[in-house]
Parts: structure tokens; sequence; C-alpha cells
């Protein structure tokens, strides 16, 4: 029902839009007049919560025992002794200016043309009129709008002309690895034992006791339809088709 609302008051707000939008004049293809519905209610009955209930809360205490753990008495640790690393040199081809181009930029070439665009399609529109003593919306035809308007084309476009200059390079002494540091990993293994600890064998509890609700039916007026505005097609005798 609230969508047959929406629905008719959207084709309303469209042929207000529509009705602002048309200049008065013209033969009138079609023609509507307002009608209203009004809104529909009726009684229906539901059940409602009078009393929700009690309830108590029993606690429940923890149960604990007694569990043998293995603990750590020293960590592990670890010494490392080092080989360093060994390097040599070595004579190497590096890049001294590297290659580059000189550019010379030829501006475009460009004309202006005219041509005929559309400004507005013309069609139908809709506005009011009054026939016959009644005020009624009419569509009506209008005729499409043109205009000449002026555009720069490009007849060749800009370009860029390059020159290529060669890259140059040399030759420099490098230090280079030979090979990496190590390092040699020593490890003492940890040392462990045995802890006796108290632990939860039964987390403590809570229970929930309840009572059961109370309820009873009440009486209450609600809307079924909301009611709609809209538009009525009408026929006026040598006005509207």
């Amino acid at each position: 029902m609230r969508r047959q609302l929406s629905t008719a008051l959207a084709a309303g707000v469209a042929l207000s839009a529509m009705i602002t939008q048309t200049a008065a004049g013209g033969y009138a293809s079609s023609c509507y007049e307002r009608v209203h519905q009004p809104p529909v209610y009726e009684t229906r009955y539901e059940k409602v919560m009078v009393s929700p209930g009690k309830k108590y809360v029993e606690h429940v205490p923890a149960v604990y025992g007694t569990q043998r753990r293995k603990v750590q008495i020293r960590p592990a640790q670890v010494s490392y002794s080092v080989i360093p690393a060994q390097y040599g040199w070595e004579k190497q081809k590096v890049l001294i200016e590297p290659a580059r181009a000189i550019a010379r930029y030829v501006p475009a070439i460009t004309k202006t043309v005219h041509r005929k665009v559309l400004v507005h399609e013309g069609g139908y529109g809709w506005e009011w009129q009054w026939i016959k003593g009644r005020k009624v919306l009419c569509k009506v035809k209008r005729p499409a709008v043109y205009k000449t308007v002026a555009q720069t084309v490009v007849v060749r476009p800009a370009s860029v002309v390059h020159e290529k200059v060669p890259a140059r390079y040399g030759y420099e002494k490098r230090k280079v690895l030979i090979s990496h540091a190590q390092k040699r990993k020593h490890v003492t293994p940890a040392e462990y034992g045995y802890v006796n600890e108290r632990v939860v064998i039964q987390p403590a509890q809570k229970r929930v006791h309840r009572s059961a609700p109370v309820y009873e039916t009440v009486a209450r007026k609600v809307m079924v339809s909301q009611g709609h505005s809209g538009w009525r097609k009408v026929r006026v005798s040598g006005h509207c088709g």
C-alpha cells in the first residue's frame, strides 16, 4: 500500500514539473484532473506482556585440585663465533653520460568549422488549460530547436622531432665481496624441573531460575491504507482527444 502511495505521489510531482516547464498554448491531445482517496483504519487485537516474570540466581562455587607441571629452571643459551668476509678488486665499465635526445617542437595547424546542433528535441509537454469552464491538464506537441556553433578542429597535430646523442662510458676500480662473513652458532640447552600448582577442575557457576511471564490481549486501531492522490484522464468534446 505504501508503494502505491509513493507511485501516485511521484506521478503527481512529475506532472507538476512538466506543467511548470511547458508554456501555455497549443492543441491538447490528452487531459487529466486530480482525484483523492482517504486513509482506511481497522481494529486489531494483539497479545502483550503484563508481567515479565521473576528470577533468582543460585551460585555454585568452583572446584579446585592440584597438578604437576613442567617448568623451565634455566633458559637455553646461544653464543656465536664470527668468520669475517673476504673482499677483492675488479675493473667495471660504468656510464659517464647517458644517451639523450634533443627535442624540437612543431606547432599544430587548426581551422574553424561551423555545424548545426540540436538545442531542444521538442516533443510533447504538459500545460493547464480552461476548457468549457473546467481546469484540465493537457498534453501539447512542441517543435525541435536548432542552432549553429563554431568549433576549432586540428588539421595537423603538434609534433616533436628528436635528435639522438649516444651515451658515453668509462671504467672504474671497484671493491667486491668474494665471500660473506659467517656465524657459527653454539647452543647450551635449557634445564627443566617440576612444580605442583592449584588448578580449577570446575569453574564457579550461576544457575538462573525464572517464573513464567503474564500476557493479556489488547485492542489497537491501525491504518491499513494511507490513502493517496492521483490523476484521472478526462475527455472534453472538441478539445481533448
